[in-house]
């Protein structure tokens, strides 16, 4: 991070509107629009949601063992799912799932004794008839088939898909589970918080085909004419990321070298159409990209902590999807892009190895995975076809296409995947609001240890927006409660009306804020960067608090000024309405004698500097946002502080001629 004052060299970059939906986010919302209607006649018309029964949160599953047939043509599916569960009522004399309606059931088996079932739309009950008492395990065994649901404009998506790629003909069967489709194809229980603690996926295929899946392929096995593929994983997941995928593929491998494996590497397995694998449009462009990968899982485990499933695998299979989809250690993907790539890959560490608590939290997925991206970007600027620069910058051109807008959701937009999807709030302004947070930060070797502590604390977890919002109070000793208040939970943006002038050696700033809108946040209190061009010289940064909505700004420079600019780097979402030199703006003319002084640098972690240019004598009062007396002391020109022993927050300073008279009355901000 920067230091408040800095000298830096100008940067200039195109202005690009963002027209479209964030990749991620586009593959997500397709898959509940544009559908074809169903062709075949056991597919229901009906659309209605799932309903989630108290009863399934009577157990705390354990292992899931899908055992299913699939083909790349057809998304016909049958087999069996096995479940271990424990019990975490008193007794338990019900065992509850969900299966779509779409989907026969021939049998249910509880430990094994085959049992008879009740079956309301989705939702399936089953009686135990022996009571299973608290903490003790049990089996339980689903014999399903049917077409999954495919339907058009589908309410909550379609679980399992199947489609032809345009650009290399291959026929795909892929599954897309998220947010709450997954018992489209297998009975499931459909809990963010219960994760699995291990899963294997096994299936049984067209011996032409091949089968990617999560975690170690074990094994594959003759069966007949056909093959069947054994993926096993030892990792806690959430039910939308245990993932299938079907298709005549080839495998191509790479290997990646993380800070923390000296002796050793990751497997990054990649199932990519036969139809592309050796076109020579495919080597030239798609292939040259995915290389890129490596580096960026590197990158990646350097910034939040060793990849999380690094004993089995990480790898993307190829499926016609807008974008991507996160699904855990192998991501599904329409096709191969830097940034598609790194917010994808940014998914395993967020999304993955820490989800999301409910899906209003989506935040802890998507907003970060976007801001993997950007780090990406700001870290590999030599491969990754953008800069960090362009990429906040279109993220806050996005956002600020519409004046409101909040990051937080209710448990009613959970069900409308447009508004948890939102590419301008949920990818954008999440992004958005990690780089502002990074900035109030204002330490890098706080910020990103912080978020790796994050990870290795919840990491096979869930976690909240509110459990991130006070992790990282607590690991930064920063309150964070006015920041999310603003940015996470308000609406809208600052907007600044800079008047600026020079007289001598005293430079003043005449800063007015509105808001975009007030109704949700009147007023924006954060620090503002300002970048200082002179003449001859080199440019200045400096860091200011606005805590008011017209502040008055007077700093002593030397050099002659010609222009200055408002957040030159984009930390923070905010437009100028009027940027210009007023000539009329003048302090010492305005009778304003607090020209005379400068208190800086503002925020600081360590020293305050206070400078009297009349060469006068002067007091010092330093007052805690309570009010409460923390320093005084006389002085003549200069004085030089040391308040690294204060603890962080926002201070008041006020400095009092030897007349006692008023000079200056500022706040600053002790980080």
């Amino acid at each position: 991070m920067k230091k408040i004052i800095l000298f830096i060299i100008p940067v200039f970059c195109s202005v690009m509107m963002i027209a479209q939906n964030h990749p991620c986010a586009e593959s997500k919302i397709y898959n509940y629009q544009n559908r074809t209607q169903p062709t075949h006649s056991s597919q229901r018309q009906n659309r209605t949601l799932a309903t989630v029964s108290p009863l399934e949160n009577n157990y705390d599953l354990k292992f899931y063992h899908l055992n299913v047939n699939v083909d790349r043509d057809t998304n016909y599916i049958s087999g069996n799912v096995l479940c271990k569960a424990a019990v975490i009522v008193a007794n338990l004399d019900t065992f509850a799932f969900l299966l779509h309606q779409n989907l026969i059931i021939d049998s249910v088996y509880v430990n094994g004794f085959k049992k008879t079932f009740i079956r309301k739309d989705s939702l399936v009950k089953t009686v135990t008839d022996n009571l299973i008492p608290q903490n003790q395990l049990f089996e339980a065994i689903v014999y399903y088939k049917g077409y999954a649901p495919f339907y058009k404009n589908a309410t909550l998506g379609n679980g399992l898909n199947t489609g032809k790629s345009p650009s290399w003909s291959n026929h795909v069967t892929w599954s897309l589970s998220e947010p709450l489709v997954a018992y489209h194809w297998f009975p499931c229980k459909q809990n963010l918080r219960d994760k699995i603690d291990s899963s294997w996926v096994f299936a049984t295929t067209d011996s032409s085909n091949m089968v990617g899946s999560n975690g170690i392929l074990r094994n594959v096995s003759k069966i007949g004419s056909k093959k069947r593929y054994e993926w096993k994983s030892n990792y806690p997941i959430a039910y939308y990321l245990i993932s299938v995928a079907v298709a005549k593929y080839k495998e191509y491998n790479l290997y990646a070298k993380p800070l923390y494996l000296k002796n050793d590497s990751i497997l990054i397995q990649n199932y990519i159409y036969d139809g592309a694998i050796n076109n020579p449009k495919w080597i030239n462009n798609q292939k040259i990209t995915l290389n890129k990968i490596v580096q960026t899982l590197e990158l990646e485990c350097k910034l939040f902590g060793m990849y999380p499933f690094y004993k089995e695998k990480y790898g993307h299979c190829m499926a016609p999807l807008n974008g991507g989809m996160e699904h855990q250690t192998m991501t599904s993907i329409g096709a191969f892009d830097f940034s598609i790539d790194a917010h994808e890959l940014g998914h395993q560490w967020w999304g993955d190895n820490v989800t999301c608590d409910t899906w209003k939290d989506i935040f802890i997925n998507e907003a970060w995975a976007s801001y993997a991206a950007y780090l990406c970007d700001e870290y590999l600027p030599s491969i990754s076809g953008q800069t960090a620069t362009k990429n906040m910058f279109d993220a806050h051109k996005s956002v600020m296409s519409q004046i409101g807008g909040s990051s937080y959701f209710t448990n009613a937009d959970t069900l409308n995947p447009n508004v948890i999807f939102s590419s301008r709030l949920t990818y954008n302004k999440g992004s958005a609001i990690i780089h502002a947070l990074r900035y109030t930060i204002n330490n890098d070797s706080v910020f990103f240890p912080a978020i790796r502590s994050f990870q290795k604390t919840y990491g096979g977890k869930t976690a909240s927006v509110i459990d991130f919002k006070k992790f990282m109070a607590n690991y930064t000793e920063i309150n964070f409660d006015q920041f999310f208040n603003q940015w996470f939970y308000g609406q809208g943006y600052p907007i600044f009306n800079i008047l600026w002038n020079q007289s001598q050696n005293i430079f003043s700033l005449k800063s007015t804020q509105i808001t975009s809108f007030p109704s949700s946040v009147p007023l924006f209190i954060t620090n503002v960067d300002y970048r200082i061009s002179r003449t001859g010289m080199a440019d200045t940064i400096v860091r200011l608090f606005h805590g008011q909505s017209i502040e008055n700004y007077t700093i002593a420079l030397s050099g002659t000024v010609t222009s200055i600019a408002t957040d030159p780097n984009n930390w923070i979402l905010n437009k100028d309405s009027i940027n210009m030199k007023d000539i009329t703006l003048n302090t010492i003319q305005q009778n304003e004698k607090s020209a005379f002084v400068f208190v800086g640098p503002n925020p600081t972690s360590n020293a305050l500097n206070i400078y009297l240019y009349d060469n006068g004598h002067a007091t010092l009062e330093m007052f805690d946002i309570a009010g409460k007396l923390v320093l005084t002391q006389n002085f003549n020109t200069h004085l030089a502080l040391d308040i690294s022993s204060f603890a962080n927050g926002i201070y008041n300073v006020s400095i009092k001629n030897n007349k006692g008279e008023s000079i200056k009355n500022t706040k600053v901000v002790k980080t």
